[in-house]
């Protein structure tokens, strides 16, 4: 008996062996256009009762490419005949007659199809794809028309079918409609529908016709809430905050939310850089009055939103910075220094840091927060961070070597530890301890957070390349002229790289003063110099490791500085040509897209 049965197992899996060794050498003759002998061996396999749908596909493509049209019928019709409930024979039936130049019988097939069409939701998915699979969209949206007929008219059915349908036929007025309609019959579809609709809403008058739509059932069904959902959305898709918050305001007030969600409407705001919407709607939280649950949250959104003004913007004034100052200080002396102000804390800290030199204030606002009770440790060990980076700004380069080397310790292994070893790393680099700086660098080139690898390698290649000979005296000046960059020392930092030119003008480091220059006129607000100074980099030393990073940074400043969107478009598109393996592919696809009008997609 088991001998019978290994000899069966055996023969099947001979069998098995011979049909897979066909079906590739099929596909090689396919691959080589060699189609006559490639139907020669699809013969073979549909005689032995090989149903496979790829092969069918694959055998009638061959018919195709020969223009045996009366082949292909006869091979439609006898798999037809094999599954008679599938319409998929009886479409590629209507495609065969098409294919072979005969519209009138493609015609009566397609049509029959869908005279033979019950109200069976199975069937009707079935019998739309079958069209769909041979580009027959306006048979396979008809299946469903009819299909909703034979069901009562039923509106409510197919409708996210139907809605793509018309995106693929580019009749948004359509699509809009069905999409609306799935929501309504389901509204936790809300957010499939939005994530579908930023796919297929490219141009502004596909947005404008989806405003005026939802402006209309708003104004038709104002009990219906989801249109007043869906408008905020779309505006803030759009950036528009102003609209946003009328609509945001109203649904607010109807749902008796007491501001919350005006307050993520501010918080939305912030995220999208747009600080003075955001400075606006939380003003509108604080309007509600200071017995309100969330009027703490709209007074430090304020000064948050505020803070990123002058952080991202740079378009500020020193009265600005001190008005700012204030505000941080009346709050805090209002609310006090507790846990749930200590961002607020943080960001007063980093104000008088940075802008208004406060050393003394900044380092004791640091302290506080480093020594509070209850406060999270994380967010204590990122404070240490910024402390070091203080006392790097004064000049007490040990005393940020100890903050450093506490965080790395108390966080090994973890991206806050691999952070600070970082910071240590660039601190030795800027004390021209350059072997030790490489030996830290890198231990983090296999950093689990991919910016700290990445700038890992790329400080270390840096000095690598600069340091290949005895003489590390240009590369020691250089170092030095990064800290005074980092520490507001413009004019010592330009008086440096001058002598790196004079002195060493073939030198290794002309990319790396280059690129310098170009960050210095950033901070001096010279972008059209900044501008130059990217584009020599990336047009003379592109293949070096600062090509990369001077071609996205002239896009941004042609993006967010010059507001330049073609340049800044045309620059995007050139990055992703050249640099396909670059750490900012993903940052400048998004930011491409975005430019081009694909909405906010990621």
């Amino acid at each position: 008996m088991f001998k019978y049965l290994f000899l069966l197992f055996g023969f099947i899996s001979v069998n098995a062996f011979a049909q897979q060794q066909d079906e590739q050498l099929a596909a090689q003759y396919m691959s080589n256009n060699e189609y006559s002998k490639a139907i020669e061996v699809y013969e073979r396999l549909f005689n032995k009762g090989n149903k496979s749908t790829y092969l069918y596909d694959n055998f009638l493509t061959c018919y195709f490419k020969l223009n045996q049209f009366e082949d292909a019928e006869k091979l439609v019709k006898k798999q037809q005949r094999k599954e008679q409930s599938s319409p998929y024979y009886a479409v590629d039936l209507g495609f065969v007659y098409e294919k072979g130049n005969q519209p009138d019988k493609a015609k009566k097939a397609y049509e029959n199809v869908l005279q033979k069409l019950n109200a069976s939701y199975d069937a009707t998915i079935e019998t739309a794809n079958a069209f769909r699979k041979r580009n027959k969209t306006d048979y396979a949206v008809a299946a469903y028309q009819k299909s909703r007929k034979l069901n009562g008219e039923n509106t409510n059915l197919f409708c996210i079918e139907l809605a793509q349908l018309y995106a693929e036929k580019q009749e948004t007025g359509l699509m809009l409609q069905e999409y609306l309609s799935a929501i309504n019959q389901n509204p936790e579809m809300l957010e499939d529908v939005q994530g579908y609709l930023q796919l297929y809403l490219d141009k502004d008058i596909d947005y404008e016709l989806l405003k005026q739509t939802l402006l209309k059932k708003s104004k038709d069904f104002p009990a219906n809430e989801l249109y007043s959902e869906m408008l905020i959305w779309l505006y803030v898709q759009r950036k528009d905050f102003d609209n946003a918050l009328v609509q945001t305001r109203a649904i607010d007030k109807r749902q008796r939310k007491q501001g919350q969600r005006i307050l993520l409407l501010a918080d939305l705001a912030v995220a999208n850089q747009k600080y003075d919407a955001a400075d606006k709607t939380y003003n509108e939280v604080l309007l509600l009055g200071n017995d309100k649950p969330f009027y703490i949250n709209a007074k430090l959104g304020i000064l948050h939103a505020r803070n990123q003004k002058i952080f991202y913007s740079g378009n500020f004034t020193p009265l600005d910075l001190t008005a700012l100052e204030t505000e941080y200080n009346n709050f805090l002396k209002e609310f006090g220094r507790y846990p749930f102000t200590a961002q607020s804390s943080r960001e007063l800290a980093h104000l008088q840091a940075y802008y208004l030199y406060k050393y003394p204030e900044a380092i004791n606002n640091y302290n506080e927060l480093i020594n509070m009770a209850r406060l999270d440790n994380r967010f204590k060990a990122e404070c240490k961070l910024d402390l070091g980076d203080i006392y790097v700004l004064k000049g007490e380069e040990w005393e940020a070597m100890l903050l450093y080397g506490q965080v790395d310790k108390e966080f090994l292994e973890d991206p806050l530890g691999q952070e600070a070893k970082f910071r240590n790393a660039k601190l030795s680099y800027y004390l021209g301890e350059f072997e030790w700086a490489r030996a830290q660098l890198d231990v983090l080139k296999t950093a689990t957070t991919q910016l700290i690898a990445n700038n890992a390698i790329e400080l270390s290649l840096q000095i690598q390349d600069n340091t290949i000979d005895s003489n590390e005296e240009p590369m020691r000046w250089f170092a030095r002229a990064d800290l005074y960059l980092f520490q507001n020392r413009i004019t010592d930092a330009t008086r440096i790289l001058d002598s790196i030119e004079q002195i060493y003008p073939k030198h290794e480091l002309t990319d790396d003063v280059t690129y310098k220059r170009a960050e210095i006129a950033i901070k001096e607000k010279n972008y059209d110099k900044a501008v130059l100074l990217y584009e020599r980099v990336y047009k003379e030393h592109g293949s070096d490791i600062l090509g990369d990073n001077a071609l996205f940074y002239l896009a941004e400043t042609y993006e967010s500085k010059l507001n330049n969107r073609e340049e800044a478009r045309k620059n995007y598109e050139l990055f992703i040509e050249k640099y396909p393996a670059s750490f900012f592919l993903n940052e400048v696809r998004k930011r491409y897209r975005a430019l081009r009008g694909d909405g906010n997609s990621n």
